[in-house]
């Protein structure tokens, strides 16, 4: 076995053990939330020591920013899946998609672990998920579809701050009505206020 290939085993396994302790800790997050794990834990769990856990992360916030990646290579390969020309139709595309997200994996414990005011990741403008709505109304206003009188941004915060509404109403309801089916129901009636008359 050549250097190289040595390499490629050791990065394997470090792949793997990384994906090990964040899928612990995920399924951990989906039985007892976020501020009930601790790392030794996850770590106990997952079968690995303190120290490999921080070698792959910093902090139990870490494997929440990790989610979040993982949600916006979602999004950034269901923007290829759009079907509509127009950006107004995208918008609610989009939202279908992010409805999907939300209960990948077909638990909604996940979902309710989640939506909680100390996870600050929903707010965060640098994330590719928002970059992308951001741009979607961008190409829509250059295209005189979209309303000028507010910011992309400001159009954007909008939008995100009623699917996480309507997100958490699901997770009261306890998963019981179709969520994707009424996010874009939601969406359909809500972006029309922003297009251009």
């Amino acid at each position: 076995m050549t250097q190289r290939e040595k390499i490629t085993v050791r990065q394997a396994q470090a792949i793997e053990t990384k994906k090990r302790i964040l899928d612990t800790a995920r399924e951990m997050i989906q039985e007892k939330g976020i501020d009930n794990i601790t790392i030794r834990g996850i770590g106990k769990k997952a079968g690995v020591s303190v120290g490999s856990f921080y070698y792959y992360f910093n902090s139990k916030n870490d494997i929440l920013l990790d989610i979040f990646h993982d949600a916006d290579d979602y999004f950034s390969k269901g923007l290829n899946k759009l079907s509509s020309k127009h950006a107004a139709d995208q918008i609610v595309e989009f939202y279908a998609l992010y409805a999907k997200y939300s209960y990948i994996g077909g638990d909604i414990n996940f979902a309710k672990k989640f939506y909680h005011t100390e996870n600050k990741s929903f707010i965060n403008k640098d994330r590719i998920m928002y970059q992308i709505l951001v741009s979607m109304i961008q190409t829509g206003q250059d295209e005189n579809e979209i309303i000028h009188t507010s910011t992309a941004e400001q159009i954007a915060d909008y939008l995100f701050i009623a699917a996480r509404g309507l997100v958490f109403d699901w997770c009261l309801y306890d998963g019981t009505y179709d969520l994707e089916r009424a996010m874009v129901d939601y969406f359909t009636r809500l972006v029309p206020i922003f297009k251009q008359k």
